[in-house]
């Protein structure tokens, strides 16, 4: 067993039971393209080391502690609870651990695999003496070759929110220990074939659902639209369910935030399935609206260690834009797609293809397509003007839905613009495409790379292209129907 079992378990006994019973990996969000280990070792001026293996025991570890210093991803085990450290330097049983995380300010939601690896090593009779973590450089900018001294950065405190240093590692450690033994005992004692009831609890959502979540209660997804479980941004909506209370339209509403979304779905409930304000979803349509129309959707990737000159840590690069204009009722649709270093073609080439007058619609813009053009403009001031007269014109399609102007219930308090083309255009969604969303584009933009054969590599562009198309498209589509609601 490892710490991701225990961590599981923690969490929910029954998260660890269906977690073994499949092989699920998530996306690499992240794209690596360099040697990780390599990069740290450089960083730590480590020369002569052992380098741990998969299923490496204690004895072989413990023979490394007798030849070398340094020791890379080394593995401990206690009780059948298997651990491992990135980097340890070591001065007999005194050890000085070193953990590296891919992120800027590693906080303390870290501290689990920490307290665990060193009650483990503490248990096999070693004494932590320190305990550093080697993370991103939030402030590095690639000039030139990848200067792995100042990518990274070891900090022996955790940071919080804002970036700032807070807790010690070793003295949060210290304030955290537990009875290993007795978690352990709690753990190994488990019945996988217990059959206990499933309870829905606020683990089950917390800072993200879990992804079994449909497998425990599957009944939610046959719930009606209206549902009172899709009441969005509810404390209290599992409450009145248990209650009795079924649908938007019967909320109570001493347990009601009243959030304009809120109010939104209930008055759709309430009015038959559709509920939209006239007069503020007309007024924003006329403030919205010229005689030319432009609709865009980026697609990114992310690198943490920044491949091209100019680019930070954590930085995402633009590798393809779909744009649909809209101009005396005919539509066109320019796009682009690149590899490598596209920045500077992505950028000309948007400047190029986009309408010099009219409103530009994004979804979640802000978030999104805003930010990556800020980016473009720090990395490129050459081109700044030119992106902010883009900039400045962009304008979020997803406000009316965020705002409470506008909800349907088969929205199933859903906002996302794939959710709302579907339930717009029955004839013609995402499901029809073989690349129906982000991650997976970005999994076919990393195949472009590799793939030899021209063929495979012509159907990997036209995925791309359908599906950023359908992106932008789907945009006009939510524009156009959003104009329908509110005409005489």
């Amino acid at each position: 067993m490892h710490i991701s079992d225990i961590k599981n378990y923690l969490r929910c006994p029954r998260l660890y039971q269906l977690s073994l019973q499949d092989e699920y990996r998530p996306f690499p969000y992240f794209n690596i393209n360099i040697d990780v280990d390599e990069s740290i070792r450089k960083k730590l001026d480590i020369d002569r080391y052992y380098e741990g293996i998969a299923n490496d025991n204690n004895e072989n570890t413990l023979r490394a502690f007798r030849e070398y210093d340094w020791l890379l991803k080394c593995r401990f085990m206690y009780r059948g609870l298997r651990v491992r450290v990135p980097v340890l330097f070591h001065d007999g049983n005194e050890c000085w651990l070193y953990f590296s995380f891919l992120s800027t300010a590693p906080t303390e939601g870290e501290l689990t695999n920490i307290k665990w690896t060193c009650a483990v090593m503490e248990h096999l009779g070693f004494v932590i003496k320190g305990i550093n973590l080697i993370h991103l450089n939030p402030d590095y900018v690639r000039h030139g070759e990848l200067n792995h001294k100042k990518l990274w950065h070891i900090s022996d405190s955790f940071y919080n929110d804002n970036n700032n240093p807070t807790r010690n590692v070793l003295d949060a450690y210290h304030k955290t220990r537990f009875n290993l033994d007795a978690r352990l005992d709690e753990f190994l004692h488990f019945d996988l074939d217990d059959e206990d009831p499933v309870i829905r609890t606020n683990k089950c959502t917390g800072r993200s659902k879990c992804r079994y979540y449909d497998v425990c209660f599957p009944e939610e997804s046959q719930l009606p639209d209206n549902s009172i479980l899709n009441l969005v941004s509810s404390q209290h909506k599992y409450e009145m369910f248990n209650s009795g209370i079924k649908y938007l339209s019967d909320i109570d509403l001493t347990h009601f935030e009243g959030s304009a979304q809120q109010y939104a779905q209930v008055m759709a409930d309430k009015k038959g399935g559709l509920y939209f304000e006239q007069l503020a979803l007309q007024s924003w349509l006329s403030e919205n609206s010229s005689e030319t129309m432009s609709f865009f959707d980026f697609e990114w990737d992310l690198f943490p260690f920044p491949p091209y000159d100019d680019m930070t840590v954590m930085q995402v690069l633009c590798f393809q834009y779909s744009l649909h204009i809209e101009k005396d009722g005919k539509l066109e649709h320019k796009q682009f797609i690149g590899m490598d270093d596209c920045r500077q073609r992505f950028i000309e080439q948007l400047i190029e293809d986009v309408p010099k007058e009219g409103v530009i619609f994004a979804y979640n813009a802000k978030g999104a397509e805003i930010m990556r053009l800020r980016e473009l403009q720090e990395a490129f001031p050459q081109y700044h003007d030119q992106l902010e007269q883009i900039i400045v014109r962009v304008v979020d399609l997803a406000n009316p839905f965020i705002k409470g102007m506008v909800y349907d219930v088969r929205m199933r308090g859903l906002y996302s613009l794939k959710v709302i083309q579907a339930m717009i255009d029955r004839d013609y969604s995402y499901k029809d495409l073989d690349v129906s969303t982000g991650l997976e584009a970005v999994a076919i933009y990393r195949r472009i790379r590799e793939e030899s054969d021209p063929d495979q590599r012509n159907k990997y562009y036209q995925d791309l292209y359908e599906y950023c198309g359908l992106d932008s498209y789907a945009m006009v589509e939510v524009y156009h129907w959003l104009q329908s609601l509110v005409k005489p």
